[in-house]
């Protein structure tokens, strides 16, 4: 339904590309001796020149916008390519945050010096290393603030390894310590807890993270395979897979947090501990739930992980993204890999009031230089629904997305955004779409390969300053303007 005045608007577009339909040889024709057709300025046959300016006029957007806009071919990486320099924008900005040096104190071993892992962090202290031998552990666990957990990197452990049907690589050491959650029961205790408050000099690094039992997320007292609950901590070089739940959750905690919710204060000023994990170059992986989710006004460092497979329509409410956000979570989303989510890659919303003071703040999240291709038809690749504020508008810059099955970037039900410098190729629907909602900036976005339209801004969306764009490629207009302005 939300595309009927697209295709309505196409149909005119169609007729008026018929009429000019090329009669003259291909270039491949050209290639066999054949005369090919006349060229003008820029190497452009007449017939492509023609079509493309009836499709401009049919597409709605005014002339003096279109003049600022770009006409050129459009260079599209290879989905590895994308990933390298994805890759290399989150280590950089890990290295600013992660301090690797802090932890100078005892070095706590499991199962040498302590039975259980859970035994070792208990003895631990501020600035202490849990060090954990190769193995599989059942354990749900609860970190200290200033502790680091690490497995062991004996017998090359810190060797990079593939990681089947991944991109990104971990150290071996993950792979063979495991930490699992199939002799447990549901309950609100995920495979690691931290204690509210916890900062991040609390360390998490190189582990698999599996098999925490099946639970349905959307309802209150769940765990999630990692619980970042009003704590800060760092989770590195992980791997968390097959959890009944969302890999890594991420909430704050609010001052009546033992209240029913039907009573609590959602604002800001209730927080009590903030969020602000950084999560950085894990594999998430066939979790029931969100590969990563960020709820009320956390404000997470996502950086640089691969999320994939994460599927939890078995809940029988839909499937949610791989990485998504709602309730004023405001997380910075960046160098990620997120593929084969059927329902949609990184997406946020604004949220179900909840309540006797709802969330104060709009979910306002940074989605920048991340790779994400083929997640499903149900939602964008990148997305957002009545999120953002004029002042802290919802930024989606530098990414780069492929094969979606629906629209590439989409922005819709209001709203405020920041849409610059992404390039999108062989989406399903438009590369672009802005549905109601309002853009600051349109910018310097590159387009390839798109369907029905390059650009489509329908419904009473609103751009405030659009430049610079290019769409290359498109099956229909590249710039699609309906009741609009």
């Amino acid at each position: 339904m939300r595309f009927a005045r697209l295709v309505q608007g196409l149909l005119l577009v169609s007729l008026a590309a018929l009429l000019v339909a090329p009669l003259h040889a291909s270039a491949d024709e050209e290639g066999h001796g054949k005369k090919g057709p006349a060229r003008g300025e820029g190497g452009e046959p007449p017939w492509v020149r023609i079509r493309r300016e009836t499709q401009d006029k049919a597409g709605g957007l005014p002339q003096a916008i279109l003049d600022q806009q770009r006409l050129e071919k459009v260079a599209v990486p290879s989905v590895e390519e994308a990933a390298g320099l994805a890759l290399a924008a989150a280590r950089k900005r890990a290295r600013d945050v992660i301090d690797t040096a802090w932890h100078t104190g005892r070095v706590l071993r499991v199962p040498k010096e302590h039975a259980s892992i859970q035994a070792a962090i208990d003895a631990a202290r501020a600035r202490d290393v849990v060090l954990v031998s190769a193995g599989t552990y059942y354990e749900l666990l609860v970190m200290k603030d200033g502790v680091k957990l690490v497995s062991d990197t004996a017998l090359d452990g810190d060797e990079l390894v593939v990681v089947e049907g991944a991109v990104l690589k971990l150290p071996r050491r993950a792979l063979r310590t495991i930490i699992d959650g199939s002799k447990s029961k549901p309950s609100s205790h995920g495979l690691i807890d931290f204690r509210p408050g916890t900062s991040r000099h609390t360390i998490v690094d190189g582990f698999t993270l599996q098999k925490l039992p099946h639970q349905n997320h959307h309802k209150p007292g769940h765990a999630h395979g990692v619980n970042v609950r009003g704590a800060s901590p760092v989770i590195m070089n992980c791997l968390l897979q097959d959890n009944g739940s969302t890999g890594i959750g991420n909430h704050v905690v609010y001052r009546d947090q033992g209240k029913p919710i039907a009573g609590r204060d959602f604002r800001h000023a209730n927080v009590q501990h903030p969020a602000e994990a950084v999560i950085f170059g894990n594999i998430v992986r066939r979790n029931v739930g969100r590969g990563i989710g960020c709820n009320h006004l956390s404000a997470p460092l996502i950086l640089g992980n691969e999320v994939f497979d994460n599927d939890d329509a078995m809940l029988g409410e839909g499937t949610g993204p791989g990485i998504g956000m709602k309730h004023g979570a405001a997380p910075h989303v960046l160098g990620n890999l997120v593929h084969d989510n059927p329902g949609g890659g990184i997406v946020c919303k604004q949220g179900a009031p909840q309540g006797a003071h709802a969330i104060d703040r709009p979910t306002q999240p940074v989605f920048e230089h991340n790779v994400a291709w083929k997640n499903g038809k149900q939602r964008p690749c990148i997305g957002a629904a009545a999120s953002g504020s004029r002042r802290n508008p919802v930024r989606i810059v530098g990414n780069w997305v492929f094969d979606s099955g629906a629209v590439g970037i989409g922005v819709r039900k209001g709203g405020w955004y920041v849409i610059e410098g992404n390039l999108v190729a062989r989406s399903a629907r438009p590369g672009i779409s802005v549905i109601g909602s309002t853009v600051l900036q349109l910018d310097a976005n590159r387009l390839a390969h798109a369907k029905n339209a390059g650009f489509a801004i329908l419904e009473c969306a609103r751009v405030l300053e659009m430049k610079g764009n290019v769409a290359d490629e498109v099956d229909g207009p590249r710039f699609l303007l309906r009741d609009a302005y």
